[in-house]
């Protein structure tokens, strides 16, 4: 497979500028949107023009695949994909551009970061890692090649083009994908069982390599690496860098476990031990916290017309709450006044002990309560974990005038047509009765 014989100048409405680098799906160019007036990175599919028609098409779904999972995700250490399309023969992706250089710079090229920097990095990747893992996919091919870190210090996780998603079937692949040095025994294995704890010994390989400047292993043969990923401990990153404290050590020792069950039950957790490891990131982790509400509230309906200073103000006026499937969320009777908007998952709306309805990501309720002050009419069940966004009066007094009446505006607007449905159902209904008598 090649790259275009001729250069490219234009793809679609984006203007090519320069060529960024080559990867084993495709090749990443810096253009420009003239549309939003922004710098994109576009990622082009190699040629098969040479290939049969039916592993050309297995080509294009496996090149597509990235747009199916990154392109739901928006975290401020995941790479944002805003766009993707076929033009001529060509197939692209349009991404998040990064002013920066990947992690493998850090590794085999002319940079080094500091053993606090590393973990500066890996707390960032641990926080997005946790998000992409609640979002119900599996990475499969974190190595330093794809991971960026911007000339600000902010990391950004990419190239998910063979990420599983949980769509709750089980299955198995039935080959090695991805990058086998920085795989964990699991993924090399017949079984090929990949759960969370797969992509936290991927990362846990990373900081390896970040604080050692070199893979966790050396082997001649692909033979040889499976079997000293599989069978043998890597050499202590301590007696590879004396300056690694020991207790950093401990952490990538426990996230690249040879058990799964051995390593971090989650990323989080990940994140929670780098944070106490390293006091400062407590501050890192509050902006990347408040980034990742502020990205989810850009993406839903009913913030579409605000500007990202109003979405900010509402994010500093504003509690988030989270759920586990089948807690009970608010009651019905009860005397509570908050109004929620669903920032992720489900919730079943019960009235007398019956499920009279269900809500998504981006819908709201609880307005009646707000407006009135009066006791819950419905109790509301989470169907799926759930984040919830909760304003109240008093905190919505923080925001600006300006905020304030557009948010109101918009409230009403919603709380008009969840009236306007409910008399349409009501008149229905009344008509079916009458049809029926």
């Amino acid at each position: 497979m090649s790259e275009p014989s001729h250069r490219l100048t234009k793809i679609a409405k984006y203007e090519i500028k320069r060529r960024l680098g080559r990867g084993a799906m495709g090749v990443v160019y810096e253009a420009f949107d003239p549309f939003v007036q922004r710098t994109v990175a576009i990622k082009v599919a190699h040629s098969a023009g040479d290939l049969d028609p039916a592993t050309r098409q297995k080509l294009r779904e496996a090149f597509f695949a990235e747009v199916y999972s990154a392109g739901r995700m928006h975290h401020p250490s995941v790479v944002s994909v805003y766009d993707a399309g076929q033009e001529d023969d060509l197939n692209y992706i349009v991404m998040e551009f990064v002013d920066g250089v990947t992690l493998q710079e850090y590794v085999t090229g002319g940079k080094t970061l500091k053993p606090g920097q590393v973990v500066d990095v890996i707390y960032q990747c641990a926080k997005g890692l946790d998000y992409v893992h609640r979002e119900g996919i599996i990475h499969r091919d974190l190595k330093p090649g794809n991971i960026m870190l911007s000339n600000e210090g902010e990391v950004k996780i990419m190239d998910f083009s063979i990420a599983h998603v949980d769509v709750g079937f089980e299955g198995h692949d039935t080959e090695v994908q991805g990058s086998p040095m920085y795989m964990p025994p699991e993924q090399l294995t017949e079984e090929k069982r990949l759960v969370a704890q797969s992509d936290i010994y991927s990362l846990g390989a990373v900081m390896y390599a970040l604080l050692a400047r070199r893979t966790p292993y050396k082997a001649s043969s692909l033979e040889s690496l499976i079997y000293k990923i599989t069978n043998i401990d890597p050499e202590p990153v301590t007696q590879v860098n004396p300056e690694v404290p020991a207790h950093i050590a401990g952490i990538v020792e426990k996230a690249m476990q040879k058990i799964i069950y051995d390593r971090y039950e989650s990323a989080y957790l990940l994140a929670k031990d780098l944070s106490t490891a390293f006091g400062r990131l407590r501050g890192v982790g509050e902006r990347i916290d408040m980034q990742e509400k502020w990205k989810t509230l850009r993406y839903l309906a009913f913030f579409k017309d605000f500007s990202d200073d109003e979405i900010t103000e509402v994010v500093n006026a504003s509690e988030w709450k989270d759920f586990e499937k089948g807690d009970t969320i608010v009651t019905e009777g009860e005397q509570e006044t908050a109004f929620y908007i669903i920032a992720k998952g489900g919730v079943e709306v019960v009235k007398d002990g019956r499920i009279v309805g269900m809500m998504k990501q981006g819908d709201c309720f609880g307005e009646i309560a707000f407006l009135t002050q009066q006791p819950r009419n419905a109790t509301i069940v989470a169907r799926t974990d759930v984040s919830l966004m909760s304003v109240s009066n008093s905190l919505m007094e923080q925001a600006s005038t300006e905020t304030q009446l557009r948010y109101y505006r918009i409230f009403l607007e919603n709380l008009i047509a969840r009236l306007s449905q409910a008399t349409d159902k009501l008149v229905e209904a009344e008509k079916a009765i009458s049809s029926g008598t």
